[in-house]
């Protein structure tokens, strides 16, 4: 019977969005390719359009509890003879965040938070894989892991286009699964 409720329990809360386990354990992660998010970039002229693809993670290891934000991009138009100078600016901010219980109206709390500057990176690289993505991934400082808290990972990209004459754009990217 006890097995029976924990099994369904677990199953709730994976369905749910969220990844549950009992004891701070040695090492869990919320990563999944479900949880990528992407968007494209539009460059003007004759530069090559991009696509990104953000990772965010949630780890904990050892009593501590870790945020990042795996960062990776493709070309589309392959067809693109400008490969100079695309971005004036392309930084993101990794928040490592928690809150009291795993549904809404609960409000996550910024509990430490990094902001790494990639425009040197992406400006370099026209294609970045997967394989290695170590320099263009932000890690948010490690906490403390409270068993009594819900935890996630979030990112904000903030990114400015050479010569496009709009500014700064900002996208908000789906944060990681809740780790509990």
């Amino acid at each position: 019977m006890r097995k029976t409720l924990a099994a369904a329990a677990l199953a709730a809360s994976v369905l749910a969005g969220g990844i549950v386990f009992a004891a701070p354990a040695s090492a869990v992660g919320s990563c999944s390719d479900s949880f990528k998010d992407q968007f494209d970039v539009i460059n003007p002229g004759n530069k090559p359009d991009q696509t990104y693809y953000i990772e965010n993670c949630a780890d904990v290891t050892n009593g501590k509890v870790t945020g990042h934000s795996a960062t990776s991009w493709q070309m589309l138009d392959l067809q693109a003879i400008d490969l100079g100078k695309r971005f004036t600016s392309f930084k993101i901010t990794t928040r490592l965040e928690a809150r009291s219980g795993p549904t809404a109206p609960d409000v996550d709390k910024v509990i430490t938070s990094k902001t790494c500057d990639l425009t040197e990176l992406v400006n370099k690289h026209y294609e970045y894989g997967a394989t290695d993505r170590s320099a263009s991934t932000c890690a948010a400082p490690a906490a403390t892991y409270d068993k009594n808290l819900w935890w996630s990972t979030d990112s904000t990209v903030v990114y400015d286009i050479e010569g496009d004459g709009k500014g700064p754009i900002t996208r908000q990217l789906t944060g990681s699964p809740l780790l509990h």
